[in-house]
């Protein structure tokens, strides 16, 4: 045992030394397979970019690398026993599945420079994964927007879906809060496009600009102006009242004045209204006294102050400019046309008001005198058509104004002793000697008169607007009103005149124009007679000739009654007489046409037949050639009748036409009779003895139907109406 020990004892120092020179021959071998590792690798780069760059000339190598060359043969065999075999660069691969793409390293790659260099390492792990994507493709990335649905824990509630994005994939997105919609972003370009402009052309109009910058922003904003969007965005900001308060010095300038004029006739354009105030209608009313204050200068030259005129002449085409003369463009002109814009349809009772204490009114009737004073007939005609349309604009305003206004009827009659009826009453006066001078009538009635030339014609509807605004004025300041009556009949030969106008100066007026005057006339008599009993008395002792037109029907003694002259009673009694028997005729003649209206034609392409019990359309059996022939003569059946139904109904509306006019005629008449008949015996015996049997129900007749009219188409209990029936009541108690 003690021998065994000692045995063991002494392997112990052996074994020691065995493990130690097993360890050390382990470290060998492993460093000599790394240094040839690093040698095989180095060689490989090598052989790798001599064939890449395909220099060539050999490189230069020192003699460091010819000896590490050179000594490769020599470790060649021990590579091949701890290294595989080396792999060839210029190695072809085969691609079996031919929907993959080819490798990069099959690939030809375009030659590199000297001077760069490719790392090793990074190309072998370049050439490594891109072999490999060829053969395993990456995974698809995780979805960026993750949908998830919340289940509802109430019966009644529903799923609800959301959208989530992961914290780091937020950088994609852009979240943008309280987007606007199209139409939202479309006004809000609108509104800021409006704000500047309007600064920009603001600051061009104040005091501090030169004249020619001023002049050239108000024709700017005018030019947009004509366009209802901006005028729409002018009137909702309140912009208007601005825009004239920084051109109040205008009426110092005559070419700012003719432009700010053109800027206020642009927007009296608009359908709606213009939103004037008290300073804007200040000026409005200044401009229009321009022509009469010498006191404005010009600082432009004439050749620029043409310029200006063409500019505003080319605006003014582009808008509705019925009534302006391009041709004669004036600060006056123009400052008129926009007043009586704003008061014939849209002026409230403010506008009328102020329009009288700002003196306006007074201007108006003073340029009212100015042009009655000038309608002579030996001027030129270019004056006369001047002042024609002078006088007639500034009526249509007073005449606008005065409507249901008695403060301005009430101030206009006591203006200057009544300046305004005086001047009325003569302008009337030579319009009715200027008619049968230029009257548009028929060809027949003019013959080869020279006066029926163009120039004529344009002269004589300028009279008939005029006489035509003369008498709504003075039916405005009659209409219930002594006063005004009284004041109006004082004036010399106006009764007269007026009854002329209706019974002798239609048959100087075309067909069309012969109602309205006539009408007119016999509305301002019953005005006169109604309430004067100085005027009755006037009118009923006045001797006076027949209508023109009273005689029509061919009597043996035509020319020798209507020269004849004879009382107004007489004459009024005739009218009335005349156009009720021609309502009556037009009535009959409606009445036939109605009763003979062809029948419809029955239809002969068939016939019903009895067949088992039922009744059947049978069509008539006929050739092809018989039939083609019998529907082109249905079809041009069918067109000529359509011609004649629309030609009975012209003709029926002709007759219906005719019947109210005569109708409205008499039924004028007959009332201006009625008033003349009032608190008078001795005028109720005289249209007694005129009327036929003597008996006044004819007069009653066609009163009544007239007020049965004015019920349907007036408001009930207008002072109309109330006239109307007091005078019904009076002349059945005769």
């Amino acid at each position: 045992m003690i021998l065994v020990k000692v045995m063991r004892m002494m392997k112990c120092p052996l074994r020691e030394k065995l493990r130690r020179w097993q360890k050390k021959a382990a470290s060998a071998r492993m460093r000599m397979s790394n240094s040839e590792g690093n040698e095989h690798s180095l060689h490989s780069q090598m052989s790798t970019n001599s064939d890449t760059l395909n220099y060539a000339e050999e490189p230069y190598m020192p003699d460091v690398s010819k000896k590490s060359v050179s000594k490769q043969p020599a470790k060649e065999g021990a590579r091949k026993i701890f290294s595989g075999p080396k792999r060839s660069p210029t190695k072809a691969v085969y691609n079996a599945r031919h929907w993959n793409h080819p490798d990069q390293e099959e690939l030809p790659s375009a030659p590199l420079s000297k001077s760069q260099t490719v790392p090793s390492s990074a190309s072998t792990k370049d050439a490594t994964s891109i072999k490999d994507d060829g053969i395993f493709k990456a995974p698809a990335p995780p979805p960026k927007v993750i949908k998830a649905v919340t289940v509802p824990i109430q019966p009644n509630q529903e799923a609800i879906t959301t959208l989530r994005c992961r914290k780091e994939d937020k950088e994609l997105y852009t979240v943008v809060q309280h987007v606007k919609h199209f139409n939202d972003v479309v006004e809000f370009g609108e509104n800021q496009e409006f704000s500047d402009d309007i600064e920009y052309l603001l600051s061009g109009l104040k005091s501090s600009q030169p004249l020619n910058t001023r002049c050239l922003s108000v024709i700017s904003l005018a030019t947009k102006c004509a366009m209802p969007s901006f005028r729409m965005h002018l009137r909702a900001h309140g912009m208007v009242a601005m825009v004239f308060k920084t051109l109040g010095d205008a009426q110092q300038y005559q070419n700012l004045a003719l432009c700010t004029a053109a800027l206020m006739y642009i927007l009296s354009r608009d359908r709606l209204n213009m939103d004037l105030d008290r300073a804007s209608l200040d000026l409005m009313i200044r401009l229009l006294e321009m022509e009469q204050d010498p006191s404005a200068h010009q600082q432009l030259s004439e050749k620029e102050m043409s310029k200006v005129k063409e500019k505003i002449r080319k605006l003014c085409e582009t808008v509705h400019n019925r009534h302006l003369d391009l041709e004669n463009i004036t600060t006056g002109h123009l400052a008129m046309e926009t007043l009586l814009s704003l008061t014939s349809k849209r002026a409230g009772d403010w506008f009328k008001e102020e329009l009288r204490l700002l003196g306006g009114l007074d201007h108006i009737v003073d340029k009212v005198k100015e042009c009655a004073e000038h309608l002579d007939i030996q001027d030129e005609e270019e004056k006369l058509f001047a002042y024609l349309w002078g006088a007639e604009r500034c009526l249509r305003v007073l005449e606008s104004v005065t409507v249901h206004n008695p403060e301005n009827q009430s101030y206009l009659i006591a203006y200057k002793d009544s300046q305004l009826i005086v001047s009325s009453a003569r302008a009337l006066q030579h319009c009715e000697e200027l008619i049968q001078h230029y009257n548009r009538a028929d060809v027949k009635t003019c013959g080869d008169n020279a006066l029926c030339s163009r120039s004529s014609n344009h002269l004589g509807k300028a009279v008939e607007d005029c006489m035509r605004a003369i008498f709504g004025v003075l039916l405005n300041l009659t209409n219930d009103n002594e006063w005004g009556s009284t004041k109006t009949g004082e004036q010399d030969n106006l009764i007269s005149t007026v009854l002329n106008c209706v019974l002798q100066v239609p048959q100087y007026l075309p067909q069309e124009q012969r109602f309205d005057i006539r009408v007119l006339g016999l509305g301002l008599l019953i005005n006169l007679v109604e309430y004067s009993a100085r005027n009755r008395h006037c009118l009923v002792n006045m001797e006076t000739s027949w209508s023109f037109d009273s005689f029509c029907a061919g009597n043996e003694d035509d020319s020798l009654r209507i020269d004849e002259s004879v009382s107004a009673i007489r004459a009024l009694v005739q009218l009335f007489l005349q156009r009720e028997r021609a309502a009556q005729l037009a009535e009959s003649q409606t009445d036939d046409f109605i009763k003979d209206a062809p029948s419809q034609q029955l239809d002969k392409s068939g016939e019903w037949q009895e067949t088992s019990g039922e009744i059947q359309w049978v069509a008539a059996e006929k050739s092809n050639d018989s039939s083609n022939t019998r529907q082109v003569d249905a079809a041009n059946d069918d067109k000529k009748e359509e011609e004649d139904e629309e030609l009975d109904l012209n003709k029926a509306l002709q007759h219906a036409g005719k019947h109210m006019e005569d109708c409205i005629v008499a039924s004028y008449t007959a009332l201006l009779l009625g008033c003349l008949c009032q608190d008078s015996p001795m005028n109720v015996t005289i249209v007694r003895d005129t009327l036929p049997d003597g008996d006044f129900s004819i007069m009653t007749e066609m009163l009544k139907k007239f007020l049965n009219f004015m019920n349907l188409t007036c408001a009930v209990g207008t002072t109309g109406q109330k006239s109307i029936s007091r005078v019904i009541d009076y002349l059945e108690h005769c």
